[in-house]
């Protein structure tokens, strides 16, 4: 080949190099001016050129909607084929759905992830992997343990402070705190906002999250604000968040109460195939109260929620299926899906098939081993009847549990400090009689009253 030709193919390499980079380059500008079906567009011209970056970009618009019509499939295929051309991103991200099981299409393999991940960290000093890879153990997500020490050396490492994933992950840190850091919510949310505005859309619902009623910090205002905000970046989370204002029949919400706008941002959240969405709309349509009842849509949402590993979407269709809403009855065939919806960390399911198998419901079988297991399964998955149920075991430990009175206090005040009015019952007695713990009148007195406040409330409403 002449020196010429080689010259000649080299220039044409550099140059269409230089475009997917100016593609790609205007494709993130657009993308963080909202302007999501061009950016697509841009970043599908570099990605068909081969450019890994653009691949993961268009990954990531095709697993939320971003300008493109959801599409799980594609998203999968394309975060693939950019890990396999090298981009870090990707190869970081892709470690994330072996471990979480992101996409149907990728079999959860948590080692597999794992050892990407922590492979990928230690030779590279990419901004996005050192931040993703430090929150995660940070928090202690699994396969990861809980180390806030080795956390914070790696966020120390990260050279791009501006990085947005960077930023949000500090806001963790000062939201919860290190042995030399402490909690401070202004600065944590500083940099939440901070990264909201380097594109980090999650983070406006961060920021909500900081003025939302409970918050020592509530402001209707600036919620409604923040809300909106993350709303324009296509932000899922921000859309069901206003959907539940928008629906709520809690009058400080009167003045917007529009349940016709919550239903359309619930089921403009479904295009972004996002599980809680299609639960959500499912139990508008079973419930009949902001739109019409359907029972076979319910069912349909339901399903959808399921498939897509929605632990209460699971619940609701254990449901359907018990009861025969929206589908022929099949009992059998609810009990496999509740026990599906326990694997996703679903508590109510748990609870329920403990009622199963202990007391017989829905014609179930007593299997005094099975009912043990799920009722632990419950309380250990946090669900407030089952921390109850397991605490009345513990107290008579005449059927499952050997009697125990101090775990019988601890799981009975779980459930009465997560609002159960029962267990604040029990609790108070337990209080002032010292059962399980020191005998302490002003706590007995403490849940009792919100027991009292429970049976006013019963005779105003009569």
């Amino acid at each position: 080949m002449r020196t010429n030709q080689i010259i000649l193919i080299i220039a044409t390499l550099l140059i269409a190099l230089c475009s997917c980079q100016d593609d790609c380059s205007k494709a993130d500008k657009l993308r963080l001016q909202n302007k999501f079906e061009e950016a697509a567009e841009l970043y599908q011209k570099a990605a068909d050129q081969g450019n890994a970056y653009a691949m993961w970009r268009l990954s990531g618009a095709y697993s939320n909607g971003d300008g493109v019509d959801f599409d799980e499939n594609k998203a999968a295929e394309l975060l693939i084929q950019a890990a396999e051309k090298g981009c870090e991103e990707a190869k970081c991200d892709l470690a994330f759905a072996y471990m979480f099981e992101w996409y149907s299409d990728i079999e959860k393999n948590a080692e597999k992830g794992k050892n990407i991940l922590e492979k990928l960290s230690k030779e590279t000093e990419n901004s996005y992997v050192l931040s993703k890879y430090a929150s995660l153990i940070f928090f202690g997500n699994e396969p990861f343990e809980e180390d806030k020490e080795k956390a914070m050396s790696i966020l120390e490492k990260v050279k791009d402070k501006n990085n947005p994933l960077y930023l949000e992950t500090m806001g963790y840190v000062y939201m919860n705190g290190t042995d030399e850091i402490d909690i401070d919510e202004k600065i944590a949310q500083d940099y939440f906002e901070k990264a909201f505005n380097k594109g980090r859309r999650y983070s406006a619902f961060l920021v909500a999250s900081c003025y939302d009623v409970g918050s020592k910090n509530y402001d209707k205002s600036k919620l409604i604000e923040w809300l909106n905000k993350g709303i324009e970046s296509n932000e899922t989370d921000c859309m069901l968040g206003m959907a539940r204002l928008y629906c709520t029949e809690d009058t400080t919400f009167s003045d917007i109460h529009n349940p016709k706008k919550g239903i359309e941002l619930i089921k403009k959240a479904t295009k972004h195939g996002d599980a809680e969405a299609f639960d959500m709309l499912g139990q508008q349509y079973f419930s009949g109260q902001n739109t019409q009842k359907d029972d076979q849509k319910a069912f349909d949402c339901y399903e959808k929620a399921y498939r897509l590993k929605s632990g209460q979407g699971a619940f609701h269709l254990g449901y359907c299926y018990i009861d025969g809403i929206g589908v022929e009855k099949n009992i059998a065939k609810g009990i496999e899906i509740w026990k599906n919806a326990v694997e996703y960390g679903y508590g109510g399911a748990a609870n329920n098939l403990f009622c199963y198998y202990n007391q017989g419901m829905w014609g179930g079988k007593i299997n005094k081993e099975q009912a043990k297991y799920y009722l632990k399964k419950a309380a250990d998955l946090g669900d407030i009847m089952g921390c109850l149920n397991l605490g009345r075991e513990y107290f008579l430990g005449n059927n499952l549990f050997k009697q125990d009175k101090s775990q019988a206090f601890v799981y009975m005040k779980m459930a009465a400090d997560a609002g159960n009015v029962d267990a604040c019952g029990i609790l108070s007695y337990f209080y002032e009689n010292g059962i399980g713990c020191d005998k302490n009148p002003e706590k007995a007195k403490e849940y009792g009253d919100k027991t009292k406040a429970k049976d006013e409330k019963k005779e105003e409403n009569k």
